[in-house]
């Protein structure tokens, strides 16, 4: 994993805006925030983790399961629970709604320190439309020997693709993903390629475009499939532009994080959906 300066500057910044007293505790009880808000979605990524050294080149932290996480709206406070044993946190009830506009903020206590972080929740992506609405799955020449039948799956998956087109007059960020309705699975190839493709989940880096492409073929069960494409906010515009490297890795700052490392964001979607049949 590449190590970045900007780790050492947020770690000064983080350092010098609390009271000297206070120093010596942030530093050695630090911890990474990931926490992320979606309109109209259940409030359940919200992430809570140790730091790891810089000279570690993989994620050596550990997961934070005893953290008090409150989340602020409207000057109300929700008291999350954790769900797990990977450091997650999400807020049971139904009486709370993300939507557009919102000022949400967020605390943790952990080891005597207090974080705080705040997030506005913006506008959702308008005018989403996909190139089409079904990929059609040939079937496969199972009698005609392996060699025919990767050649098959090989064509199907360089050969089909959808094109997803949003409005973005501002340039604004967006992301985009693709997942499955259901939760059973149709498999489209024979089992020792959907072993190999079974996780497969499409997540696309933020762009400032207003259009991305995947490979439909990449996909692994017949059925439904939704299209969401995010509108991210633009405190977490800034983190991003700043980083230089993929924004949904959180170890390296910068941060919107007081007295902890890490990024609180909100996002808005619009979602459309395509099917994966057979021919």
């Amino acid at each position: 994993m590449k190590k970045s300066i900007l780790y050492i500057l947020l770690l000064s910044l983080v350092f010098s805006a609390c009271e000297e007293e206070n120093l010596n505790n942030i530093a050695e009880n630090q911890f990474v925030v990931e926490a992320f808000l979606y309109a109209n979605e259940p409030i359940d990524d919200i992430r809570i983790k140790t730091t790891f050294p810089l000279a570690d080149e993989e994620d050596t932290s550990t997961p934070i399961n005893d953290a008090e996480v409150t989340l602020i709206k409207g000057g109300q406070r929700y008291a999350l629970e954790p769900v797990g044993e990977d450091g997650f946190y999400y807020y049971p009830g139904n009486d709370v709604q993300v939507e557009t506009g919102d000022l949400f903020q967020l605390e943790v206590l952990h080891n005597g320190i207090t974080a705080r972080a705040e997030t506005i929740v913006p506008t959702p992506t308008t005018g989403l439309q996909i190139s089409q609405d079904s990929i059609k799955v040939p079937q496969l020449p199972l009698s005609a020997g392996r060699e025919a039948i990767v050649a098959a799956i090989r064509t199907f998956l360089l050969s089909s693709s959808i094109r997803a087109d949003w409005d973005n007059p501002d340039q604004d960020l967006y992301f985009m993903v693709v997942e499955s309705v259901k939760d059973t699975i149709d498999p489209i190839f024979p089992g020792p390629v959907l072993d190999a493709l079974e996780r497969f989940r499409f997540v696309s880096e933020p762009t400032d475009e207003a259009s991305l492409e995947f490979l439909a073929g990449t996909l692994v069960s017949f059925g439904t499939y939704a299209v969401k494409v995010y509108h991210i906010n633009q405190e977490y515009a800034q983190l991003y532009e700043n980083r230089q490297q993929d924004s949904r890795d959180l170890n390296e700052p910068p941060s919107n994080v007081q007295n902890a490392l890490g990024v609180f964001s909100a996002f808005n979607s619009q979602e459309t959906f395509f099917e994966v049949v057979r021919e």
